[in-house]
């Protein structure tokens, strides 16, 4: 005879057997760069003088647009020269027709000047095309990165602009071998920028590489992401959340069928609990909605929205992620004497060097001169002030942040009220595992 037995402790059985079936697979976020679909330098296929630049930094252009002409005096005239030499011999084409006609002229000699009527129109021809090479259009719609000339200067063989295509923006991600077989390509993806209040980002993998650096053990993906407005800016760091892939029906209704066999789970069927038990228990299939509300950088703050929320949601459940990076800070070599350091703070002011600060430790003094969170913008700091004749170096420094995270469901009314409060970057799809962990925890 079966006996009853507890109603959750069921539900925790069901929701563990099927947590782990189904979202076995799921990815860890990983970090990305936010970067331009394409870099292009436009330079002019032809050298000259510049005669026009009609764009400037941040400027968006369309593909096909003039975007710059190279002196063309001489082109110009060429082309007026070549249009009155057509013209002309148009008009001896139609006269020798007329005189054919009549038997004046043989057919040799309206043939010669029919023929030389046709190597006018093709000198016109290569007339505008050479005119044409002056005129510098944009290869893409985009928006200009830099200007690399100003009107009046001598062009070469040298880009005159950078252009990026920021619609649509690409995002590379380089991915451990672990998952290889996971990410595929038509995948989706939740890209969450390091900065900035954005809707919800839904990204496409369109790339997955088939080939494994054995080195590293890692393979790279590639995503795209719409960007039709231009709101989304490039450069920025992110984080991508790899969607699930829905699990197919027949999968789900497997699962189910199995985990109401008591030959499977070893414990009374569902069906042999009492109804009045079942019905007051709480079920896997809840139509709470569950968020991540994060990432917060200060705790109080996630502590007074969550107590403005608490008489509303159901179940919440606090979290502190860590995450280690690396900055990178720049110094000057030694400095014996605090006499030594002032003087060359001054001589570095006088160069038109800012951002520095005294340093000491152990008797001896350092200037610092930046602590930069990309090592990109640390080296070009390096090189700056190398040029101008100082000795200094780069030194990494490892730092552990904080941020902070509430996991909370709530009724689907509750929905707008959270869209108004909460920005939509700090608002998270949870994962169905911290629903379950949230529901069966009460």
């Amino acid at each position: 005879m079966l006996t009853k037995i507890n109603t959750k402790a069921i539900v925790c059985v069901l929701a563990l057997l099927i947590h782990g079936t189904i979202f076995a697979d799921e990815i860890p976020p990983i970090d990305c760069m936010i970067e331009p679909n394409l870099m292009v330098e436009v330079s002019s296929p032809v050298e000259g003088v510049l005669d026009t630049l009609t764009i400037d930094r941040s400027d968006e252009v369309k593909k096909g647009q003039v975007i710059a002409t190279i002196k063309s005096d001489v082109e110009q005239v060429n082309v007026k020269i070549s249009q009155e030499r057509l013209k002309l011999s148009q008009v001896e084409n139609k006269r020798a027709a007329d005189l054919y006609r009549k038997k004046v002229i043989t057919l040799t000699e309206r043939d010669e000047l029919e023929n030389e009527m046709k190597l006018y129109e093709l000198d016109l021809e290569n007339a505008k095309a050479n005119l044409a090479l002056r005129q510098v259009r944009s290869p893409i719609d985009g928006v200009v990165v830099k200007r690399y000339f100003s009107q009046g200067e001598f062009v070469e063989s040298r880009p005159i602009i950078k252009l990026a295509q920021l619609d649509p923006l690409k995002i590379e991600v380089i991915s451990l071998v672990s998952n290889y077989g996971k990410i595929v390509k038509g995948m989706r993806a939740r890209i969450v920028p390091e900065y900035g209040d954005y809707p919800e980002l839904i990204a496409d993998v369109v790339v997955v590489d088939k080939v494994i650096d054995a080195a590293s053990g890692t393979f790279g993906v590639r995503l795209e992401l719409s960007n039709k407005d231009h709101s989304i800016p490039s450069g920025l760091k992110c984080k991508v959340h790899f969607l699930p892939q829905e699990v197919a029906a027949d999968k789900i209704q497997t699962l189910n069928e199995s985990s109401a066999s008591n030959s499977t789970l070893g414990v009374a069927s569902v069906t042999d609990v009492d109804n009045e038990s079942l019905s007051t228990a709480p079920s896997i299939h809840d139509d709470l909605m569950c968020s991540s509300i994060g990432p917060y950088k200060n705790q109080s703050e996630l502590n007074t929205l969550i107590a403005e929320l608490e008489p509303d949601i159901n179940h919440t459940g606090l979290r502190t992620e860590t995450e280690e990076k690396t900055t990178f800070l720049i110094v000057s070599n030694e400095y014996n004497t605090l006499q030594e350091t002032r003087s060359a703070m001054q001589q570095m002011k006088a160069d038109g060097v800012t951002d520095m600060a005294k340093m000491s430790k152990a008797g001896t003094y350092r200037i610092a001169l930046g602590l930069y969170s990309q090592k990109s913008s640390a080296i070009n700091r390096v090189n700056t002030l190398q040029n101008k004749g100082y000795q200094v170096q780069m030194k990494p420094k490892q730092r552990k942040i904080n941020t902070y995270w509430a996991d909370i469901t709530y009724s689907p009314a509750l929905e707008d009220t959270l869209t108004t409060l909460i920005p939509s970057a700090y608002k998270n799809s949870c994962k169905e595992s911290i629903k379950l962990s949230l529901l069966n925890n009460e």
